[in-house]
C-alpha cells in the first residue's frame, strides 16, 4: 500500500484522476471563517466576556496569518505547510475546549465572575461565543485531516478519506473530478453541533470519530448548562 509524503495511506488507482479534481483549493472561504469568529470576540465589551478575553483570538489570529502567508505564495502549496497549520487548528480546538469548560464551570460553581453575577445577557453572548468557535475552529480541523489535507485531496492519488460524502458513493450527484472543500467541512461542524451527529456525512476514521465526539459533547455541554441557568434567571 502506497504511503503519502505526510505519512497518509493511499488506496491503490489504475488511472489518474480527472484534472479539475487537481487545482488546489482556493483559502478563501478559511480565510473568511477565521475573520468570522475573531471579529465578534474583539467587537464585543468586555462586560460580556467570560473566560480568557484574548486567547482564542490570539491563536485564531496566529492561524489567519499563516495560512494568509501560504495562500499568498504562488503555486502549490507546500506539502511541509501542513504540520504547522494542524498544530495551530488544533490548538484552537483546545483553547475552544478550554473556554467552554471554564463556562460550565462558572455557571455550576454559581454563576459568578470576580463577584459579579452572570446575567442572561452575558451567559447568552459567552455561549453564542464558545459555539461559534466550536463550528469554525473544528471545521477547520476537519479540512485539514480529511484525505491528506486539500492539497492531498486535490493529488492525483489522494490518501484514504476521513469522512465519506455522498458525492463518493454516488458520483452521479456531483461533477466529474468532485471532492470536498472547506464549506463541506464547515456543514459536517454545523451539523454535528445543531443534531450532536452526522447528517449526511459518515465519519470513517478514528480520529475524526473521536473529533466529532468531542465536538458533541462541547457543544451539548454548553447548551445544556448555558440555557438552563438562562432559563433559571429570566424573570417568569
Amino acid at each position: 500500500m502506497a504511503t503519502s509524503a505526510d505519512g497518509e495511506q493511499q488506496p491503490p488507482h489504475e488511472q489518474p484522476r480527472d484534472d479539475r479534481a487537481r487545482q488546489p483549493e482556493s483559502y478563501t472561504w478559511p480565510l473568511v471563517a477565521i475573520v468570522v469568529a475573531i471579529l465578534p470576540q474583539l467587537l464585543i465589551p468586555t462586560r460580556y466576556r467570560v473566560g480568557p478575553p484574548l486567547l482564542v483570538p490570539f491563536l485564531e489570529l496566529a492561524a489567519f496569518i499563516v495560512m494568509l502567508a501560504i495562500a499568498a505564495k504562488p503555486g502549490p502549496v507546500p506539502r511541509r505547510a501542513r504540520p504547522t497549520i494542524l498544530v495551530l487548528f488544533s490548538l484552537l480546538v483546545v483553547a475552544n475546549t478550554s473556554a467552554a469548560g471554564r463556562l460550565v464551570f462558572l455557571v455550576l460553581d454559581g454563576g459568578k465572575v470576580d463577584g459579579a453575577p452572570l446575567t442572561a445577557s452575558r451567559l447568552l453572548v459567552a455561549g453564542c461565543l464558545v459555539l461559534l468557535a466550536n463550528v469554525i475552529t473544528f471545521g477547520l480541523l476537519y479540512w485539514q485531516i480529511d484525505g491528506g489535507g486539500p492539497a492531498g485531496r486535490a493529488g492525483e492519488h489522494p490518501p484514504y478519506p476521513d469522512f465519506q460524502f455522498p458525492q463518493t458513493v454516488s458520483p452521479q450527484l456531483a461533477a466529474p473530478g468532485w471532492h470536498p472543500t472547506f464549506p463541506d467541512h464547515l456543514y459536517v461542524a454545523f451539523t454535528n453541533v445543531v443534531a450532536f451527529s452526522p447528517t449526511d456525512v459518515a465519519p470513517l476514521t478514528p480520529r475524526v470519530k473521536g473529533l466529532m465526539g468531542l465536538q458533541a459533547v462541547i457543544s451539548l455541554g454548553v447548551l445544556v448548562v448555558v440555557l438552563a441557568r438562562v432559563i433559571n434567571i429570566l424573570p417568569s
